[in-house]
């Protein structure tokens, strides 16, 4: 018994490392996104002023 469940232990911390970095990775992509969007807004509101105060 005590075999059966260290060879189901292994793969099982296999998958839970896995689904630690997935979930890291996603939190990564996230923040970049956010960040490229905060970029975006900023320049679209940069030209939005500029082209208010040149009228």
């Amino acid at each position: 018994m005590t075999h059966s469940i260290k060879k189901l232990n292994k793969p099982w911390t296999k998958a839970k490392a896995s689904i630690n970095k997935t979930s890291q990775l996603e939190q990564v992509r996230a923040q970049i996104e956010a960040n490229l969007s905060r970029e975006e807004y900023q320049k679209v509101a940069e030209k939005s002023k500029n082209s208010y105060y040149s009228n």
